[in-house]
């Protein structure tokens, strides 16, 4: 059966009241605009601590997470989550094991006040989310998904208004750095040239706008692939325009390399889409794309063009001791946690210890500031959990990539719909080789976004295998099968 028969067509029982499916219906609704609540916070929660209130910027930072905490009673209330599903019931675990494994860092190295902040907000990096990916894969349908990508795409066009001021504005302007007045409240951006940073958007740092850029270009690809159009064509092109906008100021080689990870992704529903109009626009669509923008980049952008040469070619010279350069210093990422086996105790220095919280608190363990070891994220597992825990994580997250991957090549050959193969292609980078557990608006994309490829795949093998039972019986139907029934 598929999984909206699972998920929509069982009767579900709270206590000893069976719920009817309107009940539950509005749950799920309910459920879905949590969601996107969650969501929307994740873009706008650095502009509130930038804009609004700097001095309750360590509280906002948790801003979302009474509402992921309500996302999952009403899922538990109302039955909503995935059932005989083994990476679902793996993450329960891991929640339940991260407590554990930060009560025997405990034991071992003592209890102190930043070693309990830490691991708070090392928790809730490593499991606190990873839930709500396979939530939201047995809970979303087709329409909650065309209400995120509209969404996304209409608050491209005021971030898009921003990034212009911040890129036109000195480094240290209250636009680039926040309306605090003191020095440690400010948020300081990655500087480029004297004149230039990396702008960061309604985020607090150019990581998270990374994040927005390339998810929203997923979704602009697969608006143009879509064989019906969905939206009408003066939002599509106001709203591409402000995503495009936001790639060109940024500043980031992460971004622009991701985007075009995303269009080669496009380019492949050409040899594994269904139908032959979506493999053919699939193919010519992204390829004249790329062309026009690297033609028009540094005519509509001339600035913000030699800027992000400048960055290009600095960040260049830097990897040049590297083999393989960019590409060579990303694959390094995958296999430089190897070197912390023999060098990381045996339970890790402390859950937390290795992300940007750490280094921002100086945090030592021995004598060791932690947050200065690992810069990759696999190397972060093994400094966090130590070296088994730490490598048992790395297995999960490579095992899930490869699990969604294999659903998105069945949803893309079953149904003429571009969404999951665009989706995967933006997720499987941040379950790969993204700061998942370093960074907290990578955190909540990386998670969110799994989430929404398995409700785009479940979707489309959904309609596919629609889509074949009607085309079956239309087929008995010429046949005379019909009549031969009646």
């Amino acid at each position: 059966m598929s999984d909206r028969v699972t998920a929509s067509a069982v009767p579900v029982h709270v206590g000893s009241v069976a719920l009817p499916d309107s009940a539950r219906e509005r749950a799920r609704k309910r459920l879905v605009w949590t969601v996107l609540l969650i969501y929307l916070l994740a873009i706008f929660e650095g502009a509130i601590r930038k804009y609004i209130a700097p001095q309750f910027g360590q509280y906002i930072f948790f801003i979302r997470d009474p509402f992921l905490i309500y996302a999952y009673i009403l899922a538990t209330r109302f039955g909503m989550w995935p059932r005989n599903q083994g990476f679902f019931t793996l993450s329960l675990f891991m929640c339940v094991f991260g407590v554990l494994l930060f009560i025997l860092q405990v034991a071992v190295f003592g209890m102190d006040n930043t070693r309990l902040l830490l691991g708070i907000y090392g928790w809730r990096s490593y499991f606190f989310y990873v839930p709500l990916a396979f939530l939201v894969g047995a809970q979303f349908r087709r329409e909650d998904l065309r209400l995120f990508a509209r969404v996304t795409l209409l608050v491209a066009v005021p971030i898009a208004v921003l990034v212009v001021a911040q890129f036109s504005s000195p480094p240290n302007a209250p636009i680039n750095v926040g309306v605090a007045e003191e020095k440690e409240l400010q948020f300081k951006s990655v500087g480029i040239t004297v004149e230039r940073i990396r702008t960061a958007g309604t985020f607090t740092s150019p990581g998270g706008q990374q994040q927005f850029i390339a998810s929203a270009f997923a979704f602009v690809l697969a608006m143009l692939l879509v064989p019906k159009r969905q939206v009408g064509l003066v939002f599509l092109t106001v709203t591409a325009g402000g995503v495009l906008t936001c790639l060109a100021l940024s500043g980031s080689r992460g971004a622009m390399l991701l985007c075009g990870v995303i269009g080669l992704f496009a380019m492949g529903i050409g040899f594994v889409g269904r139908s032959a109009a979506l493999r053919t626009k699939a193919l010519v669509l992204p390829l004249s794309l790329g062309a026009a923008l690297i033609v028009l980049y540094p005519i509509v952008f001339p600035v913000g063009f030699e800027t992000f040469m400048t960055r290009w070619n600095a960040a260049a010279g830097t990897e040049a001791t590297i083999e393989g350069g960019v590409l060579g210093r990303a694959l390094l990422g995958l296999v430089d946690f190897v070197r912390f086996i023999d060098f990381v105790p045996v339970l890790g220095y402390g859950i937390g210890y290795g992300g940007n919280a750490s280094t921002i608190l100086g945090a030592e363990v021995d004598g060791i500031k932690v947050g200065w070891l690992a810069e990759a994220d696999f190397s972060r597992q093994m400094v966090d959990l130590g070296p088994v825990f730490g490598i048992c994580y790395i297995v999960m997250r490579i095992a899930l990539t490869i699990w969604l991957g294999q659903r998105v090549w069945l949803a893309s050959r079953r149904a003429p719909d571009p969404l999951p193969i665009l989706l995967f292609a933006y997720a499987s980078y941040q379950l790969l080789f993204g700061q998942i557990t370093g960074n907290g608006t990578i955190n909540v994309y990386g998670w969110l976004f799994t989430g929404l490829c398995i409700a785009a795949s479940r979707e489309a093998l959904s309609a596919g295998r629609e889509r074949n039972g009607v085309a079956f019986a239309a087929s008995k139907r010429r046949m005379g099968f019909g009549r031969l029934v009646t």
